[in-house]
C-alpha cells in the first residue's frame, strides 16, 4: 500500500516513520505524538507516488473518516 501522510501535522517540522508492534507509525517529532500510518494517511496509487514534489495526490480506496485536505481534524 502507498500512503500520503503529508496532511499529518502539516505545520510541524520533522516527522519520522517507525515500525511499532501494531504496525507502521508516523511520529511528529515536534509534538511528540505518533499515529498509525494507515489510520492517518490517504492511500494513493503507485503512479501518484512516482510524481516528485508537492502535488495534489488523489486518494484511493478507503480513507480515514476525519482526513481532509486541510489536515487531520
Amino acid at each position: 500500500m502507498n500512503y500520503d501522510f503529508s496532511r499529518f501535522h502539516p505545520d510541524c517540522e520533522g516527522k519520522q516513520v517507525i515500525v511499532a508492534p501494531d504496525g507502521v507509525h508516523i511520529v511528529c517529532l515536534e509534538c511528540g505524538i505518533s499515529a498509525n500510518m494507515e489510520a492517518v494517511s490517504a492511500k494513493v496509487s503507485p503512479a501518484d507516488v512516482a510524481v516528485p514534489g508537492k502535488v495534489d495526490r488523489t486518494p484511493i480506496g478507503k480513507q480515514s473518516f476525519s482526513l481532509d485536505r486541510g489536515g487531520i481534524q
